[in-house]
């Protein structure tokens, strides 16, 4: 009989402490998905009334660049407005391809990306066509090769 009763202490002790120590302490808040940081993107496109045209701007990015096999992003203008959407999807290691979409709809493209030797992870040349099948560039960050300030031409 004292053996049960000190097996019951036993038991009660454990419960309480456990539901002591498990009340004492705050629940951990679940990190947010990972995005990689805001950076600078350029656009340069032809269109049917000018020759070549740059949008110069800020992506910020849904997840991380070169991790996620898919990472959506927006564009906002020099102005602060929200200009563009699209997505990076992840082919390989350095390359894969991507969509765009700005000023809600009126102009849009896709192509390929590829990552160079010496550029960082978030930093890129992306190349491929409007919908009217008019040259498109987006220069992603900063890659090698690209100084401030330069004109580009898709």
């Amino acid at each position: 009989m004292a053996y049960r009763a000190r097996a019951f202490g036993v038991a009660i002790g454990v419960a309480l402490g456990l539901a002591f120590s498990l009340s004492v302490h705050p629940s951990i808040a679940k990190p947010e998905a990972a995005a990689s940081r805001p950076g600078p993107i350029i656009i340069v496109y032809r269109d049917d009334v000018s020759n070549v045209r740059q949008l110069k701007g800020v992506a910020h990015y849904g997840g991380l660049l070169g991790r996620d096999p898919s990472v959506s992003f927006t564009v906002v203008n020099e102005s602060g407005e929200q200009v563009c959407s699209g997505t990076f999807t992840t082919e390989a290691r350095r390359s894969g391809k991507f969509s765009l979409s700005c000023f809600k709809g009126y102009f849009s493209g896709n192509g390929n990306y590829e990552r160079k030797a010496g550029d960082r992870g978030n930093s890129f040349i992306a190349r491929g066509q409007t919908a009217r099948g008019l040259p498109l560039m987006l220069v992603v960050g900063r890659p090698s090769g690209i100084a401030d300030g330069q004109f580009l031409s898709p």
